[in-house]
């Protein structure tokens, strides 16, 4: 018997987690969440959400109209720490990078860089907007700029570089779409209000196929080793990647000559 409440316990609490993450990232949740995941009853539903709005008053919000609740802006999480890669992994089926841990042997060792990462509020705000099309309000540091400044921007993708987020909106200040680094947010407004973008993000949208060979000016010794360290075929690596990704994939794979080090790589058609 006792194994068997351990067991009710445990899934008890999953039940209760589901709702949080839901909540906070979707920004709405109701019965069918969770009897889609769980395969509960109605009523057994009813009762996790009632005991998750004792747990944590004030976070949700039933409305009447949709028959859904809605997470309220001031939600705080109490069940788990939000992060965005488990938004990206959860609601949008999408692969992100993990993190690496451990590496402390005296044996193994793993390269950290300083972590670059928005607080859970912007991420949060970030992620709904985009999931939902709405027009979300920023404050945002600029590298050209000596203090952040309110942006509006309407979020309709997530890009990751290898080492931190930036997320692919609308500018309306530029009339363009363009990247924003999550870290430099400073704070996001809640979103409410609907925006479609005037016109579709074609660097976004499409994809290139690029064609890359080890750098001509590297000694043929080094080119071998660099075309087994890819796996080339024939000497050539072959790549898709959105074109709005692109500089990130060339900077990150060191095509073309750089400040700090020699170029590995350069396009074969080139």
């Amino acid at each position: 018997m006792g194994n068997t409440s351990t067991k009710e316990q445990w899934a008890g609490r999953e039940r209760l987690a589901l709702i949080e993450r839901t909540a906070w990232w979707r920004g709405v949740v109701n019965r069918g969440d969770l009897r889609d995941v769980f395969g509960i009853s109605a009523a057994q539903a009813s009762a996790d959400l009632q005991g998750y709005l004792a747990l944590n008053p004030g976070a949700l919000n039933y409305n009447l109209s949709t028959k859904r609740y809605e997470a309220a802006a001031a939600m705080k999480c109490i069940l788990h720490e939000p992060r965005l890669e488990d938004a990206v992994r959860g609601f949008l089926g999408e692969w992100v990078p993990l993190e690496i841990s451990g590496g402390e042997s005296g044996k193994v060792d793993v390269v950290r860089p300083p972590e670059r990462r928005a607080t859970p509020d912007v991420e949060r705000r970030v992620f709904l907007a985009m999931e939902q099309g709405l027009r979300l309000v920023i404050k945002y540091w600029s590298v050209n700029s000596a203090r952040a400044a309110k942006r509006e921007v309407a979020p309709h993708g997530l890009g990751h570089d290898g080492a931190r987020w930036h997320v692919r909106a609308w500018c309306f200040e530029n009339g363009a779409f363009r990247d924003f680094v999550l870290s430099r947010i400073e704070t996001a407004e809640w979103p409410v209000e609907p925006f479609p973008p005037p016109h579709e993000d074609a660097d976004w949208n499409e994809r290139e196929t690029l064609r890359l060979r080890p750098h001509h000016k590297l000694p043929e010794e080094a080119r071998k080793a660099i075309e087994r360290d890819y796996k080339m075929s024939g000497g050539v690596l072959t790549v898709r990647v959105r074109r709005a990704m692109k500089g990130y994939l060339l900077a990150r794979l060191r095509v073309g000559e750089g400040r700090n080090f020699p170029a590995l790589l350069e396009e074969a058609d080139s």
